[in-house]
């Protein structure tokens, strides 16, 4: 028996061990779903999901109910060939990360922008939430709408994006339908005479320039098959157009011969006949706004030919804040006749050759003007022009081969929609001289001889400008009698010795590459040279942009030549342009500058900055720098730059400067040695007041007394010629100052104002105490008891530690009759030792009405606590108020604290049976925030007994709904809070 019980004993131990591994193992882990699965609800009872065996057969885990999914953002929908390709970035408007139970985003088109989406239809769909490209063909060419709307895994949609039209891209007019069947369509020899009908071939079936000249027998086109005007100016080739082109006149007959290649918006280029004032033809070419033309006819350019443009054009409507302008030139057109070469080589309709007009203004008064320019040889860099003077011609580009009239008319009306101005050409022409200006090309060499030239008749005014050199001249034949009095003065008198000390003056070698970082550069196209130094010059904030070229020694009164050539871009922007010598001192310290500059520069073209600057006293050195000076937009090129010493005047011979060519005012007293003139040199009553310059007679060259009230010429002496302090108060009369502007001037013990009485400023020291002031701004209203007052003070105070001052400074505001509202702002310093800085901004009513105030106050100590403390009352005293104050422990409010991203509520709630869930949504809200969380409590004395629990869902920033439970169908009282975040 007893082993028995033994077995039975040891039967239930091992029962136990194997009941408490059973119980710490996973809750499932020896669970399966049977022919089944199992179902995941969310908190408010709804189906989320199932695992296990579906409806299908299928086995997986399969979403229900999820929520929306957010909104695409807009794709971006591009034509293609018969369709649109329709790209989406995987971004949202409304989310930052996909959905993970994103399904897909679908593409959907419509032909109305308002078309709701049809979820079931999709033309295409990205499967990924990176987003992608996708192409779609139509069946349409006119505009189709592309939305996209993302959908999740349980099927559920969001809301679509908005709307992009798209056009699909035809591969042909109507699509290929005339274009279809071509010679590769066709078998050889499937077209006979027999298969085309009698008369078939006529002109309107033959294509243009179907019929070649090789197709044509001899002699088969003869002057009568030629109809009046069919041969017109652009459809001249070869030698005729050669020849033609040697002179090119349009007279705006023939619409043809010109090509708009832009034009603003409602402007129109238009060819009218009949205009009985055209000087030319009764033709003329009308632009109304901004029209660019360019001729169809090529001219080509031949180098050492001398090239006339001209124009002849009136305006007769302008714009309404003034005259509009125009360009006349020429295009530059490449070897190709098709290729554009601007002036800078570049293929592009822009800055091309300007020769007769650039940028002219055209008033409608002015009536028909001309205008001529013109053109010679070519040059690394093309002339902007204008290029008015034959013998200065403007230079087209290496890569210029033809050219071709170029209009730009209107041009101020480019960006005016609808420009009410009007501009009309009556003639263009474009003209190799051959002859007219005879230069060394026209003639034989030595065919011109003395003896074929009548005596005198080469003359001053038929002799170009530096075409007669110290070469021409024989020596000793310009002697002190063939100079003009007076015509040689001393800014005339620069003679500039030894080299040029820059290195590389042209900007083109290795020096300046070196040099040039940063904002500074080597670029192609200089004035006359391969290359150019160039700096950018465009900045957010006025900034000035340095390179220093050389330094070299110099001494005090030592001179130095400056000169350069700047080119500074249409759109630069800034204070002055300079090229100027810094001068140092032994120690390496700046002790002046002496500069060459121009303030204003012509943008766009070359301009020759130059200057003789002398170094001052203490100067061992010099820098040369080239800069742009407080610039903010543009660039500015460089060219060409000269530092040359100047030779002192001992180089002009003993004798050869004679009074006559003395320039009156040229020989100032600081050029004169100290005693070099004494008084037996000077005639009597030869030394006249229109003699002398200002301020060369001095005051310790006057005899005492010598000058009088009654030698002085009323309006003689102004305020740079009196010394400083020697008119004082007691020599001027009383009211000697009135209406007049004093600069520089301190006045003490005075009461400054602006007007005696009504609208004005007073100024005065205040009270008594000697520190304080105040500002009165008087309005000059009748009505007005009391002026806005801006006061200064340092007050003084005392207690058992001192005396300490207390500085303050305030504002008020001024005040009507009939009111006792003060509003203003007063600011306390901090005083050391005593307390903190202190601010107050009040707005009171003295009869005790409406009060508010705001009160700052920095602690002095770390016994004093910092604090800001809003006040209101209502009208009248004794009213509501409340406040607020902020320290370093917190924020209190006494009185009620309202808050937008807060709402709170009680709803009452009668269960519809016991034990069951029973809801009530509430609605009106509007809380603030993008996160919103809610907290309900049931008003009752048994919770938990009776009322056994409350809930929220469905919280918004418009409402909830708020859940009661309870063992009965007793109504319950349940306080609701939502909180925005």
């Amino acid at each position: 028996m007893s082993s028995d019980i033994a077995r039975l004993a040891a039967r239930v131990a091992v029962l136990e061990r194997q009941l408490a591994r059973t119980t710490r193992t996973a809750r499932m882990a020896y669970s399966s779903v049977e022919d089944g699965a199992i179902e995941v609800y969310d908190q408010d009872g709804t189906l989320r999901g199932s695992m296990g065996l579906q409806d299908d057969g299928t086995v997986g885990f399969v979403a229900h109910n999820g929520p929306p999914p957010p909104t695409p953002t807009p794709p971006v929908v591009e034509s293609a060939l018969s369709g649109l390709t329709v790209t989406w970035p995987g971004t949202w408007t409304d989310a930052e990360t996909a959905p993970l139970d994103l399904a897909e985003v679908q593409v959907h088109l419509s032909t109305t922008v308002g078309a709701e989406p049809d979820t079931t239809s999709p033309v295409a769909a990205f499967h990924a939430a990176v987003g992608g490209s996708v192409t779609l063909a139509t069946d349409t060419y006119t505009p189709l709408w592309v939305r996209l709307i993302a959908v999740n895994t349980s099927g559920t949609a969001g809301e679509p994006s908005t709307a992009v039209q798209g056009l699909a891209r035809k591969a042909a007019p109507d699509d290929l339908v005339n274009a279809i069947i071509d010679e590769t369509k066709l078998a050889r020899g499937a077209v006979t005479d027999a298969a085309l009908a009698l008369g078939a071939v006529n002109s309107t079936a033959l294509a243009d320039g179907a019929v070649l000249e090789e197709k044509l027998a001899a002699n088969s086109v003869t002057l009568g098959k030629v109809a009046s005007g069919a041969i017109t100016l652009s459809s001249l080739g070869g030698a005729l157009a050669d020849a033609t082109s040697q002179r090119l006149v349009d007279t705006m007959g023939e619409a043809a011969a010109w090509q708009t290649t832009d034009q603003g918006s409602g402007a129109t280029w238009a060819h009218l006949t009949g205009v009985p004032d055209a000087p030319t033809g009764r033709n003329v070419g009308e632009a109304r706004g901004f029209i660019r033309l360019r001729g169809t006819t090529l001219v080509p350019y031949e180098p050492g030919v001398l090239y006339r443009i001209s124009a002849r054009i009136r305006s007769t409507a302008q714009l309404a804040t003034g005259p509009d302008a125009f360009y006349v030139g020429v295009l530059g057109v490449g070897a190709d006749q098709t290729t554009l070469v601007n002036r800078a080589g570049a293929n592009t309709p822009n800055s091309h050759y300007y020769i007769a007009a650039s940028y002219r203004s055209l008033p409608t008064m002015d009536g028909w003007v001309t205008v001529v320019g013109y053109l010679k040889d070519r040059a690394a860099a093309g002339s902007a022009g204008p290029n008015n003077d034959p013998r200065s011609p403007g230079t087209v580009h290496d890569a210029v081969r033809y050219i071709t009239p170029y209009l730009w008319l209107n041009y101020a009306s480019m960006g005016v929609s609808g420009s009410p101005a009007v501009m009309q050409v009556d003639a263009v022409a474009i003209e190799a001289l051959k002859t007219g200006i005879v230069d060394a090309t026209n003639l034989v060499s030595g065919s011109v001889t003395a003896a074929a030239l009548a005596a005198d008749s080469v003359i001053a005014g038929k002799v170009a400008a530096d075409v007669i050199t110290g070469r021409e001249i024989a020596a000793n034949s310009v002697t002190a009698t063939e100079i003009a009095a007076a015509s040689i003065s001393t800014d005339k008198l620069v003679v500039a010795g030894g080299t040029n000390v820059l290195s590389d003056p042209s900007f083109e070698g290795a020096y300046t590459a070196a040099i040039a970082t940063t904002v500074w550069s080597v670029v192609s196209g200089g004035n006359g040279s391969a290359k150019a130094l160039r700096v950018d010059a465009a900045a957010t904030i006025a900034t000035t942009r340095s390179l220093n070229l050389t330094s070299m020694p110099i001494l005090s009164g030592e001179q130095l030549y400056l000169a350069i050539d700047a080119n500074a871009s249409g759109d630069w922007a800034g204070g002055a342009l300079k090229f100027y010598a810094r001068w140092l001192d032994g120690t390496g310290a700046t002790v002046g500058f002496g500069v060459a500059q121009v303030d204003v520069p012509v943008r766009g073209s070359w301009q020759r900055l130059a200057a003789t600057v002398t170094a001052p006293a203490n100067t061992t050195a010099a820098t040369v720098w080239v800069e742009t000076y407080q610039s903010t937009a543009g660039a500015v090129l460089w060219d060409n730059a000269v530092v040359r010493p100047v030779v002192p005047g001992v180089q002009i011979a003993d004798g050869a400067v004679t009074a006559p060519k003395i320039l009156a005012g040229a020989v100032t007293a600081e050029k004169i040695a100290a005693l070099a003139i004494t008084a037996e040199k000077i005639a009597a009553l030869s030394v006249t007041t229109d003699k002398l310059n200002a301020l060369t007679v001095t005051s310790d060259k006057i005899a005492a007394n010598a000058v009088t009230a009654t030698k002085l010429a009323a309006g003689s002496v102004e305020a740079p010629h009196i010394k400083a302090g020697a008119i004082t108060a007691d020599k001027l009369d009383a009211d000697a100052i009135n209406g007049k502007t004093i600069n520089g001037a301190v006045l003490t013990s005075s009461t400054l104002q602006t007007a005696a009485s009504g609208q004005r400023v007073v100024i005065s020291p205040g009270n008594t105490n000697p520190e304080t002031g105040s500002i009165e701004f008087y309005s000059g209203s009748a009505d007005e008891s009391a002026p806005a007052e801006l006061n200064t003070a340092i007050a003084y105070g005392s207690d058992s530690s001192g005396t300490y001052e207390v500085p303050s400074v305030s504002l008020s505001a001024p005040q009507v009759t009939g009111s006792s509202q003060e509003t203003g702002l007063f600011l306390q310093s901090h005083v050391p030792g005593y307390s903190g800085a202190v601010f107050n901004v009040y707005a009171n009513d003295l009869s005790g009405n409406g009060v508010a105030y705001i009160n700052g106050y920095g602690a002095d100590t770390s016994a004093a606590g910092s604090s800001i403390e809003l006040h209101v009352r209502d009208a009248p005293s004794s009213s509501a108020e409340s406040s607020a104050k902020l320290t370093s422990s917190g924020f209190s409010v006494a009185g009620v604290f309202k808050a937008g991203n807060i709402a709170t509520g009680r709803v009452t709630i009668t269960p519809s049976a016991a034990n069951t869930p029973t809801s009530v949504t509430i609605t009106g809200l509007s809380v603030k925030g993008t996160t919103f969380r809610a907290v309900a409590t049931p008003s009752t004395a048994v919770p938990g007994t009776a009322v056994t629990g409350v809930g929220v869902t469905n919280v918004s920033a418009t409402g909830l709904t708020v859940w009661v439970t309870r063992t009965n169908t007793t109504s319950t009282a349940v306080d609701w809070i939502v909180i925005g975040s």
